[in-house]
């Protein structure tokens, strides 16, 4: 008999590894919400780079 414990645990790595590479890694610097529409600022952690979104609501 085969040892299940194997497929399992290399099943499980591969799914952690999915997640840790699928993930964006932003924080929030600023989310404005308005009646007339909002301004959202997101850094990402790794490179720095800066998101800018508006969202006008005319």
């Amino acid at each position: 008999m085969k040892n299940p414990i194997r497929p399992i645990t290399l099943l499980l790595a591969t799914a952690s590894l999915l997640a840790a590479t699928a993930c964006h890694r932003k924080e929030k610097v600023l989310d404005i919400q308005t009646p007339g529409g909002g301004i959202k600022v997101e850094r990402d952690k790794t490179s720095g780079d800066v998101d800018i979104k508006v969202d006008d609501k005319k």
